[in-house]
């Protein structure tokens, strides 16, 4: 069954509305909900449940889209984007993992992803609808960049809504490089706009919105004191002035507005605290320069090193990091005592790296070919069109590259890939694909239930992140806490591990061995896949509780070989030392 020609482009105009809904919802509405948590990662964090809905909906939705037209529109080198995903489940298949957990839901962030890229091409959006979803995430920078600054100034003003960290601007992100990071893309994509031919018609508002945008993201950035956020503005300012200039000159008044902006927000910013940003960007910077003893961050790279060469090609499995890391960190300890280390590790700060240790060599290439299939788009764009793109990229792919923004916002992660679409844009080809009728239905249908189903999942998700935040704050109340968290799949881990230390401490408290013994049978199994430090301090009480003197020593030391820069467990272990 072949739809007709007037009715594919009405579905495709339609779709492209649509898509400009979704992504407006996504970028500006989405990540302004919020409701008590306790940080982390993932949906862990809120505001990240509406930004996967919105995401849901228009994978969906593209989906809906094939059907209806029979028409698929992919990018050039399409396969490149489509080898992560498999060489990525192929290397989590041979390694294995501890943490299936884990292991299922990064498999769901890569996929969602990458369907989330293939969508984005079904709707046959246009230039000008792509530049109105710009300045849409330009509206969204510069609506953080105020939340940032009431946290700074008047935090009483939205605690009611968001909660606050003192005076630090954290935004709705809940961790500064991360809004950091968001903002330098902010910056960069306003002077991007300016050096389009619509801004000529744009409107006045447009036009300041753009410029107070660039003030106020760079007051909050060296307020911050932000490496990554001041290093990807210099480094994609400069790129985008560079290959845009032709462009901006036209625009010379504009874009001398702009940088005045820049300079008016970044100056009073870097220098109005007692310890300016500018200074602890220095501070930073030296500490950096003083070598691997003085560097945490090269120390870190030496054991990622380490732990890639012990399994090269497929790696030590998705969710293995943690127990690894503290095994090779404690031999790395052993052989430099005099390295400093974080005293708690949950990622080696970049993205690659955390690849490498996970996935091997075999997930590194497929993210690698991804990469080249990228930069081969920028250049087909052109030294100007294409540099636009480089410079829009930057931020979030440099601080890739020194934490985990993707993690902990899916917002960057989206944004990201949008970015990429508009540069895979200019090269696609579109293939007509005869359905049966049965088959359009069966697609269609298939669309509409994953829409449903991940609207469940995340409904259910918010609950149980509630549910967690109640029972860890309202323990005197009465209420059935954890009962909906340990029926959800992203939240049965932490759940279980609250239900298991609530045991232990009424074990400890109504003196009944049996369920402190259960509980230490629990833990021990728990250290061998997931050693978490909070792990040790509940084990170290449950063996003195049992009386197990050298079963707690034997605990005490292996926590303090893996966390070697824990203090209360190198006082513990040398007190196992001492002779009684």
């Amino acid at each position: 069954m072949q739809a007709d020609h007037s009715s594919i482009a009405q579905q495709k105009h339609s779709g492209a509305t649509l898509c400009q809904i979704l992504l407006t919802a996504l970028f500006l509405a989405a990540p302004l909900y919020f409701q008590p948590n306790l940080g982390g990662r993932g949906l862990e964090l809120t505001f990240n449940i509406p930004v996967w809905a919105a995401a849901s909906f228009l994978i969906s939705s593209g989906l809906y889209l094939i059907a209806a037209t029979q028409w698929f529109v992919r990018p050039a080198h399409s396969w490149a984007f489509l080898l992560f995903p498999v060489v990525m489940v192929l290397s989590g298949i041979i390694a294995g993992s501890s943490q299936p957990i884990p292991w299922l839901f990064r498999q769901i962030y890569v996929i969602g992803g990458v369907l989330f890229l293939f969508s984005l091409f079904q709707f046959n959006i246009k230039q000008q609808q792509i530049e109105r979803i710009l300045y849409v995430v330009v509206a969204s920078a510069f609506v953080n960049a105020l939340i940032a600054i009431a946290q700074i100034f008047s935090p009483e003003l939205i605690r009611g809504w968001l909660v606050t960290a003192g005076n630090t601007p954290v935004g709705v992100f809940q961790q500064i490089n991360v809004l950091s990071s968001y903002l330098a893309t902010g910056i960069i994509l306003s002077f991007y706009l300016m050096s389009r031919p619509s801004i000529r018609s744009a409107s006045l508002a447009a036009r300041l919105l753009l410029i107070i945008c660039i003030g106020s993201c760079a007051f909050i950035i060296t307020y911050i004191g932000s490496r990554i956020g001041m290093l990807s503005v210099v480094a994609g300012l400069t790129i985008m002035l560079v290959s845009r200039r032709q462009q901006l000159k036209k625009r010379a008044a504009l874009t001398l507005i702009g940088l005045l902006s820049l300079l008016g927000g970044a100056i009073p910013g870097g220098t109005i605290q007692e310890i300016s940003g500018f200074e602890k960007l220095s501070q930073k910077t030296i500490e950096i320069a003083k070598g691997a003893d003085a560097s945490i961050r090269v120390n870190m790279y030496a054991i990622a090193l380490e732990l890639v060469a012990q399994k090269p090609w497929f790696g030590h499995g998705i969710g293995n990091f943690q127990r690894v890391w503290g095994m090779q960190s404690g031999d790395y300890h052993q052989r430099n005592p005099s390295a400093k280390l974080p005293p708690y590790v949950t990622h080696p700060h970049n993205e690659l790296v955390y690849w490498l240790i996970e996935g091997g060599i075999i997930s590194f290439a497929g993210i690698l070919v991804a990469i080249g299939a990228i930069l081969l788009a920028l250049i087909r764009c052109g030294p100007q069109r294409g540099g636009g793109y480089a410079a829009l990229l930057i931020p979030i792919s440099l601080h890739a590259q020194v934490e985990l923004p993707f993690y902990l916002s899916s917002l960057h992660w989206f944004l990201w890939l949008f970015l990429v679409f508009i540069v895979l844009r200019h090269h696609t080809s579109a293939n007509s694909i005869p359905l049966s009728l049965p088959a359009v239905r069966l697609i269609k249908s298939a669309a509409i239930l994953f829409c449903i189903g991940s609207s469940y999942f995340l409904i259910h998700s918010a609950r149980a992140q509630a549910d967690i935040h109640a029972y860890l704050t309202n323990k005197e109340q009465q209420g059935p806490y954890l009962q909906i968290a340990l029926n959800n799949l992203y939240f049965k881990p932490y759940a279980e591990r609250l239900a298991m230390r609530s045991l232990l401490h009424s074990g400890i408290l109504d003196k009944n061995p049996d369920k402190v013994h259960y509980f230490t049978q629990w833990a021990e199994q728990q250290i061998s896949t997931n050693p978490q430090l909070k792990l040790f301090e509940d084990l170290n009480n449950g063996y003195t509780f049992l009386g197990l003197e050298e079963a707690r020593c034997r605990i005490i030391h292996t926590g303090a070989r893996m966390y070697p820069m824990n203090e209360p467990l190198k006082a513990a272990a040398n007190a196992c030392e001492k002779p009684k």
